[in-house]
């Protein structure tokens, strides 16, 4: 009984010491005007061989529509995978085995702007789970964004933009 006890306290231990890395995981603040495509990227701070991410992004579907999402620059060697079927809601999936390092985008959501002037929504992160290569769940603090339909005519509104020319088109 006391060998059992040992074990059990000790692999208690050994988890605990296994899961104190720890990352931030946010989406940015965004505007654009209705009509507009906008890029709004999902950002990782402080990351160290992550390995997995699912995430699950909620939004006011009268506001925005999502219509894609692609892997962002700490993300690009990633293998991704993203439903933006349902309205109100993006599910993403996204693994690397050999490790996503450091700050910047990991993923961008696409999204298509359908509501009025002065609208907004709440970016909000949800489900979310993040593992590093050894499969060992990583401590995530959440940042959630926010979305607002601006004045601004038809076009690219701000958030994350590619490099684009001044129609939209890719340089």
């Amino acid at each position: 009984m006391r060998k059992a006890l040992i074990l059990i306290v000790s692999l208690v231990l050994l988890t605990s010491f296994a899961s104190a890395s720890s990352l931030t995981l946010s989406m940015d603040n965004a505007t654009g005007g209705s009509g507009a495509t906008v890029e709004i990227p999902i950002n990782l701070e402080d990351a160290t061989d992550v390995g997995s991410l699912d995430i699950r992004i909620s939004y006011d579907s009268a506001v925005l529509q999502a219509i894609g999402v692609d892997t962002g620059e700490l993300g690009k060697n990633a293998y991704i995978e993203s439903n933006t079927a349902s309205d109100g809601e993006v599910v993403i999936a996204l693994a690397d085995a050999s490790g996503i390092n450091g700050n910047g985008p990991v993923a961008v959501v696409t999204f298509e702007v359908v509501g009025d002037t002065g609208s907004s929504s709440s970016l909000k992160l949800e489900d979310i789970s993040v593992h590093d290569i050894e499969r060992v769940e990583v401590i995530t603090t959440i940042v959630d964004g926010n979305f607002s339909v601006s004045d601004e005519t038809k076009g690219v509104g701000s958030g994350y933009h590619k490099d684009v020319d001044l129609q939209g088109f890719p340089l």
